[in-house]
């Protein structure tokens, strides 16, 4: 594809006028008949132009050097007639296309020989473009006919140097771009690269926004080194630029490669999707037969990986129904598909009789050395599911001749079958080496798109630095140009512009006192909000350590109280006032904590339940002297609390296992306190208190206890629109569920 966007580029741009663009598009037949008809002026020299150009136009035919002769015979007759009415333009056209003939023909001395004339005589009459043009084109027929001209470099380099000699930054972009080509077919890829990234820059400095066939290139170049990633980003950029500019001259190609990066991906379904639409479009413009078949066999590939084998071969019957193949390579092609799906099918003898049609037909056609390799790749993947290792080594072996022109996965898949074949048939030696070739191929693909993503940010980055340079750069050639105008103007408006330009002179030093003011004002305005703001701050500071010393004092209050508490249990005679006493005080120190736990932290107004009732569970086990006759197993998630649950909570958990310690374990039997709180799910906790004590007596009925312990439990618990329950299971155990301004800190 990129070769024939090349040879289409320099016809189309050739200064040809329009008459002779419409002349390109009729028949050699009735080309010949205006040619007979016509005088002997410019118009004859566009017909023979147009006649000479469809001999140029099949480069392919096994016929090219005779047509090429033919061709010559036109435009040197084109030349003649040139001379002969001294029409200088015409004549340099005609040289023009003698050169490519000769190039197309074969004969590249000759061709380099003339084009290299008409660019010394473009020097001449100091028509610097014109020069560029043709050594871009000189270098563009030898790239194509992949000889390796040691000269290729230098005609490049000419092409370059003059189109930025002229300030001709589009001519400079198609050039790089051309050299692009040049390097990608030498397998130069970074460099190729490099070249397509300047030309696109080129391309946005002239304001060019049509750059959809750059960044085709960018996806291809990357896409055949392994760096996939990046050149899905470049084929994505490249379908949505064409589709903004309706650039759709050759959408199909860029539908293609954006499949073909799909398919190296392994995203079968959007790689489906995009050769769909490539075919659609190339049906649509009746493209050649062969590139449609050979879309359409690309498709059914994806189609047998989604399972659609079926569809697939229906897809294929009304192909040819449509398009019935005509050439050999045509017939091929179709073969190769319909053996595609017999083979998805485990139609083993109809897919095997139709790959044997696709060597046959191949054998006496030019194809494309990576088509080649891929047709024998085909065929000794065939042959090695089968089991007939000799018949896959062989056709193996022809697919290795032309490896060097497959992508990296094709390679890749080659040497592995290379290798499966040759241990099969005990060629150790052999399979030893083809494994390491595989493996080495593996590790490069892998190495090469690590190192690309890094490199991809990198470019994402400097390409967008790039494109906001590029729209200041035009923004400030627009000012240029108005400021070129102006000028203009004053010279016959001088004494206007100045009495103008003292006007506004005067209103911008108006402006700047104004300003000056303003920004007085704000200053000041400034340095009282800063002293605001720093009264404030010390006001919220006063304020937080107010509250820090308020729960301070609290705590100390209820310290206090506990020890008039303790010094009132000195004087009392009875058990009982002296229990229901220690219980109180064991209440006030439970609360007393939430403030010990409030002045301590940063958050004035929130606690942390798991350090909370490890510690008052630590001063219940030190108040009753538990020693190790009872055991504590606390499971606390990290949930953070507000005092107006934290000192609730405290309480029921004091009530709980004070009454654990006091009652479950009579005799001082040793035993099991289980302590847990838990969010069970968003905005929802659960609190459970649990002993393996003796349990609550039968007939125990939580709701109707009078004691001051259960009470005080169920009034906290509706304090807390909690639910409290109370289950005796190998013990006593106490749950409360609650919803509320908690949180688990995790």
């Amino acid at each position: 594809m990129l070769k024939l966007l090349i040879c289409s580029f320099f016809i189309i741009t050739a200064v040809v006028p329009a008459l002779g663009q419409q002349l390109s598009k009729r028949s050699p037949g009735e080309l010949k008949l205006l040619l007979q008809e016509s005088k002997q002026d410019s118009n004859r020299i566009l017909i023979l132009h147009a006649l000479g150009g469809t001999y140029l136009n099949q480069a392919s035919s096994p016929k090219k050097v005779n047509l090429m002769d033919t061709a010559i015979e036109i435009y040197d007759h084109a030349i003649r007639l040139s001379d002969t009415l001294q029409l200088e333009n015409f004549k340099y056209e005609s040289m023009m296309f003698k050169g490519i003939a000769y190039c197309v023909r074969g004969d590249l001395e000759e061709g380099k020989k003339k084009l290299s004339e008409l660019a010394i005589l473009y020097h001449a009459k100091g028509k610097i473009e014109k020069e560029a043009s043709i050594w871009l084109l000189l270098a563009n027929n030898l790239t194509i006919r992949e000889e390796g001209e040691i000269d290729i470099d230098v005609f490049y380099d000419k092409a370059i140097t003059l189109y930025n000699q002229v300030h001709k930054p589009e001519g400079e972009a198609f050039a790089r771009t051309f050299l692009a080509n040049h390097l990608f077919l030498l397998k130069k890829y970074d460099f190729a690269e490099k070249e397509l990234l300047q030309a696109l820059e080129l391309l946005h400095q002239a304001g060019s926004t049509k750059v959809a066939k750059v960044y085709y290139y960018l996806s291809m170049v990357n896409r055949y080194r392994g760096a996939y990633e990046k050149s899905l980003l470049y084929a994505t950029k490249c379908v949505e630029n064409a589709a903004r500019n309706k650039d759709t001259a050759h959408i199909d190609a860029y539908y293609g490669e954006l499949a073909l990066v799909y398919d190296e991906l392994g995203r079968m379904v959007e790689c489906s999707q995009w050769y769909r639409k490539t075919l659609e479009v190339r049906m649509e413009l009746k493209t050649d037969p062969a590139i449609i078949f050979r879309t359409a066999g690309f498709l059914i590939r994806q189609l047998i990986k989604l399972k659609k084998s079926r569809y697939a071969l229906a897809l294929m019957d009304s192909l040819v129904t449509v398009v019935p193949p005509q050439t050999q390579i045509e017939r091929a092609i179709v073969a190769r598909n319909f053996a595609y799906c017999f083979d998805a099918l485990k139609k083993y003898p109809e897919a095997e009789q139709h790959f044997l049609a696709m060597t046959e037909f191949i054998k006496n056609s030019r194809w494309d050395r990576e088509l080649v390799s891929v047709c024998a790749m085909d065929m000794g993947r065939f042959y090695l599911q089968r089991g007939q290792f000799k018949k896959a080594r062989t056709y193996l072996d022809s697919a290795l001749v032309y490896k060097s022109e497959d992508r990296l996965l094709d390679q890749k898949e080659l040497y592995k079958m290379l290798f499966t074949a040759d241990s099969a048939l005990d060629n150790n030696a052999a399979a030893i080496k083809d494994l390491q070739q595989y493996q080495f191929l593996n590790d490069s693909i892998y190495n090469e798109r690590k190192s690309r993503q890094i490199e991809e940010l990198t470019i994402q980055y400097e390409t967008q630095k790039k494109e906001q340079n590029i729209r200041l750069l035009e923004n400030e050639k627009a000012l240029q140009k108005n400021e070129l105008a102006k000028e203009q103007n004053t010279r016959h408006w001088i004494v206007g512009v100045t009495l103008l330009l003292i006007v506004l002179i005067g209103v911008l030093i108006n402006n700047s006192r104004l300003k000056q003011r303003t920004n007085r004002k704000l200053q000041v305005q400034q340095k009282q909000i800063e002293k605001k703001n720093d009264s404030l701050q010390q006001l919220v500071a006063e304020k937080e350590w107010l509250v820090r010393e308020i729960h301070h004092r609290v705590k100390n209050n209820f310290h206090m109280v506990m020890g008039l508490l303790r010094t009132q249990a000195e004087y009392l005679q009875s058990e009982e006032a002296i229990q229901a006493v220690t219980e109180s005080s064991q209440r006030i120190q439970a609360m007393s904590l939430v403030h010990q736990k409030l002045y301590q932290s940063v958050n004035l107004s929130t606690i942390n339940m798991a350090d909370y009732i490890h510690e008052l569970v630590d001063y219940l086990k030190d108040s009753f002297q538990t020693g190790h006759t009872i055991r504590f197993n606390l499971q606390i998630d990290p949930v953070i609390c507000n005092v107006s649950y934290s000192i609730p909570l405290g309480l029921i958990l004091n009530e709980a296992v004070t009454n654990a310690i006091k009652h479950a374990f009579p005799g001082k039997k040793e035993g099991m306190i289980d302590i847990s709180l838990k969010r069970i799910e968003a905005g929802h906790f659960l609190l459970a208190i649990k002993d393996n004590g003796v349990g609550r007596p039968a007939g125990f009925d939580p709701i109707s206890q009078t004691s001051m312990g259960m009470k005080l439990m169920r009034g906290l618990s509706d304090d807390l629109d909690a639910t409290f329950q109370v289950n005796s299971n190998k013990g006593t155990e106490i749950l409360l569920r609650f919803a509320g301004e908690a949180e688990s800190n995790n």
